[in-house]
């Protein structure tokens, strides 16, 4: 169990230092070693071969040329089908692998699949809601998940903790599977298994979010009436970053949307990797608290820019005040949770707004930091417009 949990931290702080190079503006091609390749993005697709290691982060994530060293991904949508020199690391939304991979898999996400052309020849550990293991595994597997299905060749020892765990007629394990569930483990009479099934004392279940909390009805005003204050706070403490903000969401809002849902949809995954190790515990803590605090601001962002449009359709001209910019500001969150209260697209209208602004934020801090590293340089000079 030490030996996991020592990959699972190398897992961790790997994706915590992508995250890093990719938030960071003195990230780039040039530090470390010169093979490496940093690539974030709403849609990014790796089409020529990577010398050294791969990190990428994106709302859609296209890997179908060879990596040499490692790959780290982090994106709501993952597709791997080259080969992996070294190790890979992975965690977002809806992840494909179909290639080949030298070293260790840990992957975690709500959807994983591994198809039939898939070889891994180091341990494979997952972490999930659907689990599909097709194709030959070296090293062994470990995997947590709600429905794991196991349907290829995997050489060692086989851990599987699930809700629902189903071993099909194709797969051909050659060692002992070990399981952890509430339900007896399905196993097809084609499925070839050498060693023992044994099942391990107490049930996994899977968490099951619950979405009434009593007394909510009550805390929606002083809710929302907290996120006007913390727009204020906003804007009076980075009135001109706000500003730029805005103009990014109305500039480039697909671009801000991908950003944002590559964000939203990789941290989480992140941070739940870090806390199962002891180590990565402060770390996790520290991500988490910065993970909130980005979709509060990001969230206001979306607010402020529907507000500025309200604000432009009732004037005509002049320039509108910090009063006239809460104001609008409350009409907007007040909108945005009539549209949460909307049947079937409520929640995803509110979704969008939230990664929008998320996005636009890092857009921003981006654009803002590198300005500064430019005009501030020792020899950089400044020239009027």
């Amino acid at each position: 169990m030490s030996d996991c949990r020592r990959r699972l931290a190398t897992q961790g702080l790997a994706a915590a230092a992508l995250l890093w190079h990719v938030l960071s503006p003195m990230a780039s091609a040039d530090d470390g070693d010169p093979t490496n390749v940093y690539m974030a993005g709403a849609d990014v697709r790796v089409d020529t071969p990577v010398e050294g290691d791969l990190f990428a982060v994106a709302g859609r994530v296209n890997v179908d040329q060879p990596v040499s060293g490692d790959a780290v991904l982090a994106a709501g949508s993952i597709e791997l089908t080259s080969r992996i020199g070294d190790d890979l690391r992975a965690a977002g939304g809806v992840i494909s692998v179909g290639g080949r991979v030298i070293g260790e898999a840990v992957i975690a996400g709500a959807s994983i699949a591994f198809g039939r052309d898939t070889a891994v020849f180091g341990r494979v550990w997952l972490a999930g809601g659907d689990i599909a293991v097709a194709g030959r595994l070296f090293g062994g597997l470990t995997t947590y998940g709600k429905n794991i299905l196991v349907l290829g060749e995997i050489h060692g020892p086989v851990e599987l903790s699930g809700e629902r765990i189903e071993i099909l007629g194709s797969a051909r394990i050659l060692g002992d599977v070990t399981y952890s569930s509430r339900r007896e483990i399905q196993i097809d009479p084609l499925a070839q298994i050498t060693g023992s099934v044994t099942r391990t004392p107490g049930a996994f279940e899977f968490p099951r979010p619950k979405v009434h909390i009593p007394g909510l009805p009550v805390l929606r005003p002083l809710f929302l009436l907290g996120l006007l204050a913390a727009g204020a706070l906003l804007l009076a403490l980075f009135p001109r970053f706000t500003a730029n903000a805005l103009r990014t969401v109305g500039a480039s809002p697909l671009k801000s949307v991908g950003l944002g849902t590559a964000i939203f949809f990789s941290l989480p995954p992140v941070i739940l990797l870090l806390l199962i190790t002891i180590i990565g515990i402060p770390i996790a803590l520290m991500l988490a608290a910065v993970y909130a605090v980005a979709l509060l601001i990001g969230y206001l962002v979306t607010a402020f820019f529907i507000g500025d449009r309200l604000m432009r359709a009732a004037r005509r001209h002049g320039e509108p005040g910090f009063g006239w910019r809460i104001g609008a500001l409350a009409a907007a969150l007040l909108l945005l949770w009539l549209a949460y209260t909307l049947p079937y697209v409520g929640g995803f209208i509110v979704l969008v707004a939230l990664l929008a602004g998320l996005g636009a934020m890092v857009l921003q801090a981006f654009s803002s930091y590198s300005r500064t590293r430019v005009t501030g340089a020792p020899g950089a000079t400044n020239h009027p417009d």
